[in-house]
């Protein structure tokens, strides 16, 4: 009885765009690994970029000093739930990243 290896190797998918290269068909894709999902997450750049950057604003309610708010947005929030199922800090880092965005500090 013989026993033949063979040894193989793995590469990191790459996402190709198909379509032709016009300035309306061009549409990259952003992808990246989530701990919610198996595989890759990937969305489109377009729609990346209709999300708004992350603005402060006044709170109608007073919160100690001491305590911590993740500072960011609806948007971040649905789209990260649309992609990821959740919108955990995790999931919110996930999508800056996709975005290029700053990550959030928590």
């Amino acid at each position: 009885m013989g026993v033949m290896l063979k040894q193989a190797q793995a590469i990191e998918p790459t996402v190709k765009n198909t379509s032709q290269n016009t300035a309306q068909s061009k549409d990259n894709l952003s992808c990246i690994r989530n701990k919610h999902k198996v595989g890759l997450v990937c969305a489109r750049a377009s729609v990346l970029a209709q999300i708004p950057e992350y603005q402060p604003q006044a709170e109608d309610f007073d919160t100690p000093a001491d305590i911590q708010m993740l500072e960011f947005n609806i948007e971040e929030s649905n789209m990260a739930v649309d992609l990821f199922g959740c919108d955990c800090p995790a999931c919110i880092n996930s999508l800056r990243a996709m975005r290029g965005v700053t990550p959030l500090v928590y």
